[in-house]
């Protein structure tokens, strides 16, 4: 997601067998942009952006 808009600028599937892996394989991927978590419908967890994060992490 973009800042300040909120807006999608991409997306990454990822498989996982239940919500707990899936948030710890979203959490590899956080970085200074805002990410969320979906299944399908249904959100299951938003994550902040890192301001620690590298500037190569968009």
């Amino acid at each position: 997601m973009n800042r300040p808009e909120g807006r999608f600028v991409g997306f990454e599937e990822i498989e996982a067998p239940d919500d707990v892996e899936a948030v710890r394989a979203a959490e590899r991927h956080c970085g200074r942009q805002p990410l969320e978590l979906w299944c399908g419908k249904r959100k299951v967890k938003t994550f902040p952006p890192r301001e620690d994060a590298d500037q190569s992490d968009f």
